[in-house]
C-alpha cells in the first residue's frame, strides 16, 4: 500500500508553469514531486523570485516564501533551496533529503557543457526533439573536436531529428559525420537507410555500388524497413486510418469527421509539445 501525503497549503488557482518541462503545478506536492523526479535536471534557474512568488501567493505558504525570499537575494545554492522546500513540507525523510543535497551538490560541479547535454538528452527521450536540436546545435560549436565519441552521439542525435521530419537528405549528412568520428555499424544502418529514404531508386543503386563493402548492411537494412512495414500493419494507428477510410467509402461522414478531427486536434497537440520553445 502507497502511503498517504498531507498537503500543505493551498491548491493553487494559477499554476506555476515549467516552460522547459511543459508542465504546471498546482501545489508545493506537485513542486517537490517534480524537484524529486528532476534532480538532475536543476540547476540555479530553480532559485527564482518567481517560484518564492507562486509558493506565497498561490500556495499561501508566508513563511517558507520568506526564507526562500532571503536565498534568492543571496544568491544560495540549489541544493539549499531544494532541501528547505522538502524539510519544511515534510515531504520527505532525512535520509532522502541528504541524498538529493548530495546529487545536487555534485551536479554543481558539472561544466556548461555537461549540464546542456543532460538537458538535450531528457528533451529528446521526452519525445520533444526541436528543443533537443536547438540545443545539439550549440553544443556542436563547443565540445572539443578531440572528443570524437562525444561529437559523434551530438551528430547522431540531430540526424534522427531530422529523419522524424522526414528530412532525408540532412539526415544522412549528419549520420555520414557521426559515422567517419565513430565508425560503428548501427550508425552505418542509420546513414544508409536515410539515403534509402533520401535518394531515388537510380541513385541508391549507385550508392550501393560505391560501397560494395556493406554488402551485408545493405541486407540488413533492408530486413528491417521489412520489419517496419509489419510492425506498422499491425499498428493502432494503421487500423485508425483504414477506419477512416471505410467510414468514407461507406459515406458515414459525420462519423468519420468526428474521428478524423480528433486525430488531427491530437497530431496539433504533439506538434505543438514537440515545437515549443
Amino acid at each position: 500500500m502507497n502511503n498517504v501525503c498531507l498537503c500543505t497549503g493551498n491548491y493553487a488557482k494559477n499554476p506555476f508553469y515549467l516552460k522547459f518541462s511543459d508542465i504546471s503545478l498546482y501545489s508545493i506536492e506537485e513542486l517537490c514531486y517534480y524537484f524529486m523526479e528532476r534532480v538532475h535536471l536543476l540547476d540555479d534557474s530553480v532559485v527564482s523570485a518567481e517560484l518564492v512568488n507562486w509558493i506565497r501567493h498561490e500556495c499561501g505558504l508566508t513563511e517558507l516564501a520568506d526564507e526562500l525570499e532571503g536565498y534568492v537575494r543571496k544568491h544560495v545554492s540549489v541544493a539549499a533551496f531544494v532541501s528547505t522546500v522538502f524539510e519544511r513540507t515534510g515531504m520527505y525523510d532525512s535520509s532522502t533529503i541528504r541524498q538529493v543535497d548530495r546529487i545536487l551538490k555534485e551536479q554543481s560541479s558539472l561544466t556548461t557543457i555537461e549540464r546542456y547535454k543532460k538537458r538535450a538528452e531528457y528533451l529528446y527521450q521526452q519525445g520533444r526533439f526541436r528543443q533537443a536540436l536547438s540545443i545539439y546545435r550549440e553544443l556542436v560549436e563547443y565540445i572539443p573536436s578531440r572528443d570524437s565519441a562525444g561529437r559523434a552521439l551530438l551528430y547522431y542525435n540531430m540526424a534522427s531529428v531530422y529523419a522524424m521530419d522526414f528530412a532525408y537528405k540532412q539526415a544522412a549528412n549528419l549520420y555520414y559525420e557521426a559515422y567517419l568520428l565513430h565508425p560503428d555499424r548501427q550508425t552505418r544502418y542509420a546513414y544508409i537507410l536515410a539515403n534509402k529514404k533520401a535518394l531515388t531508386d537510380y541513385a541508391y543503386g549507385a550508392f550501393k555500388r560505391e560501397n560494395p563493402n556493406w554488402e551485408e548492411d545493405f541486407l540488413k537494412v533492408e530486413q528491417l524497413c521489412a520489419q517496419a512495414d509489419e510492425r506498422w500493419l499491425a499498428s493502432r494507428e494503421r487500423q485508425l486510418v483504414t477506419e477512416l477510410a471505410r467510414l468514407r467509402e461507406e459515406g458515414q461522414l459525420e462519423a468519420y469527421s468526428q474521428q478524423s478531427q480528433g486525430l488531427i486536434r491530437q497530431l496539433k497537440k504533439d506538434y505543438k509539445r514537440q515545437t515549443m520553445d
